[in-house]
């Protein structure tokens, strides 16, 4: 487990020392990740367009015949809810980019439940939560533990693991580390590691989350040869 946060060190400085990156390679790598994660974060919750069919969406802003209006917003959506986090990353986490975030993601889709929390009680488990994740310095594996405990409390009726997927990318950008995609077909794997992590186990979330960010590390880099 140690060893994979010294690879994720090791790459971070590799990355560190090849920045500022030129304006060519920050496209590629971004048009590269928007697709890929926005397409993905979606079809773990159910998401049937393509991921060739979320890059027509995003870069053409068309529609995809007999496709849902909803697959279509929930690409838009979480397109724009990918550029609203790069406005977050000079400041710490408040409990409004939380409801901003949701608010975003379910646009046109559940206006009376956008950024509302389900429970009256939800708002207090959201605060504790916060007022534990901003006590300390953040670190790579707080912000895996606050990723946990976020899904664990539920806070929405509908799009929490998108919105969690949002603010894990959101504090690691504020870190320097480049943002994660968490794959649909890692799907299974993914939903276990939550299950472990209500009972305060989070080894298995960290060997997890640490292989993705090791993962996008090297897709930076490779971007940058």
């Amino acid at each position: 487990m140690n060893n994979k946060l010294e690879k994720i060190y090791e790459l971070k400085s590799e990355l560190d020392y090849r920045r500022p990156l030129n304006q060519d390679e920050i496209k590629r790598i971004k048009e590269n990740y928007i697709i890929k994660n926005t397409y993905n974060s979606n079809a773990i919750e159910g998401n049937t367009l393509t991921e060739m069919e979320a890059r027509f969406i995003i870069e053409t802003n068309l529609a995809v015949g007999k496709k849902s209006l909803k697959d279509h917003l929930e690409i838009r959506n979480y397109y724009n809810a990918l550029v609203y986090i790069e406005t977050l990353t000079n400041e710490i986490l408040y409990e409004e980019n939380i409801k901003t975030i949701h608010t975003i993601l379910l646009d046109g889709i559940d206006c009376i439940n956008k950024g509302k929390y389900r429970t009256t009680d939800t708002s207090q488990e959201i605060y504790t939560l916060l007022s534990w994740y901003t006590s300390e310095p953040v670190t790579i594996k707080r912000i895996i533990e606050f990723t946990c405990k976020f899904i664990n409390i539920h806070p929405f009726i509908d799009g929490n693991g998108r919105t969690s997927r949002l603010l894990t990318n959101l504090e690691l950008l504020k870190l320097g580390y480049p943002p994660i995609t968490i794959l649909s077909t890692d799907r299974l794997e993914y939903y276990q590691v939550f299950d472990k992590s209500y009972y305060g186990d989070y080894e298995e979330a960290y060997d997890f989350f640490f292989d993705c960010i090791i993962k996008s590390l090297n897709e930076y880099l490779s971007f940058t040869n």
